[in-house]
């Protein structure tokens, strides 16, 4: 390098920090790395470019092309479980959707249910391969639900937007149930269409399921023309005049019986009417679900001050699914019995919470 470009760039003179071989050794360095990383290292490089040119075509959204997070969970770890490839197929292995239907407006009930799930993936790994938890609506039409739902379903991905008018007994349980079916049926290229069920579940917003024991419970069921819930009515003298049925606090239909719904016309003719009775009404007068599967006393109504029935009863240790938890005061004490928050670290110093009570 000449005298008169090392003047150009500064780098002669008196009070120079740099002399030219000073600069030829910089020189020399840069090439050896450049050498290092482009013929040496050269898929590090490409790995280190995908990626960085991932994060800015996405906008920096977290998991914007990857699959909903099982369970819906807020949680790190929790996500990355339920985003692993579920194992091979095989007797002991179920794969679950669980339908929760609500309304936009109870965020509340919302946050607590993901906490409540996410709590149980993170105790039982495997539940978060097993089980997704979506909450569905019909059709949002408030401005102000619309953002907060959409802000919703960026956050966690666990919502499902149904082209219906919000109902609970007109029809959002075929619409929830056929439209599962057009998206998971595998003839389309989304990531979403090659992710099959076992089972697709409705379940109610004020049920608490315990998403182990429902899983151990699906295990031993058949895979195929399968109806599992509380059977209703549940004894001699019910008031219902109905065939029997499964409870709408949380059923759930074989694959197979998701897709008959999605095809059928007589499910699509009679939607106006007690959802869970009508659902029970299409499998009966088609014949189907020959294989029924009744968890009494497994899955029950909260007691309370009522009297014991046989779908209303105190908490068992077994239990699958607790209905009617209408408030929080419930759904602490139900929480209480089956020690959720047993995982609190009562030695930190920083939670000066009450111990809950010991459960029986």
């Amino acid at each position: 390098m000449s005298s008169s470009l090392y003047k150009q760039l500064g780098l002669s003179g008196a009070g120079s920090p740099l002399t030219g071989r000073h600069l030829a050794l910089l020189i020399l360095g840069a090439g050896f790395l450049a050498l290092t990383v482009f013929v040496v290292h050269p898929n590090e490089f490409r790995i280190q470019s995908f990626f960085a040119g991932s994060s800015s075509s996405c906008g920096g959204r977290p998991g914007t092309d990857a699959p909903a997070a099982a369970v819906g969970s807020p949680h790190v770890a929790t996500t990355a479980a339920a985003r692993a490839p579920p194992p091979a197929p095989d007797d002991d292995y179920v794969r679950v959707l669980i339908g929760i239907q609500t309304l936009p407006s109870k965020r509340a009930r919302r946050h607590l249910l993901r906490d409540v799930y996410s709590l149980q993936a993170q105790e039982h790994p495997s539940v978060a391969g097993s089980v997704d938890v979506r909450f569905v609506f019909c059709n949002v039409t408030s401005a102000d639900d619309a953002v907060l739902v959409a802000l919703e379903a960026i956050r966690y991905g666990d919502i499902i937007v149904l082209d219906c008018a919000e109902n609970m007994d007109n029809g959002k349980t075929y619409t929830f149930f056929s439209t599962v079916a057009r998206l998971f049926n595998g003839s389309s290229s989304s990531s979403t269409a090659s992710r099959r069920y076992d089972y697709v579940m409705k379940a109610d917003d004020d049920t608490y399921l315990r998403l182990p024991a429902l899983v151990a419970s699906l295990r031993g069921a058949a895979r195929e023309d399968a109806y599992y819930g509380l059977q209703m009515p549940c004894d001699t003298e019910s008031f219902y005049p109905f065939p029997p049925f499964m409870s709408g606090m949380g059923y759930a239909l074989s694959w197979d019986l998701v897709q008959w719904v999605a095809s059928s016309d007589l499910a699509r003719r009679e939607q106006d009417g007690p959802e869970d009775m009508w659902t029970g009404r299409w499998l009966n007068l088609a014949g189907k679900a020959k294989n029924r599967y009744d968890n009494a006393p497994r899955m029950y109504n909260y007691k309370g001050a009522s009297p014991d029935s046989c779908f209303r009863h105190g908490f068992v240790p077994d239990t699958i699914a607790v209905h009617m938890l209408k408030d929080d005061a419930r759904w602490a004490e139900t929480l209480a019995y089956f020690n959720d928050t047993a995982g609190l670290p009562r030695s930190s110093g920083l939670y000066h919470l009450p111990l809950p009570a010991a459960s029986p």
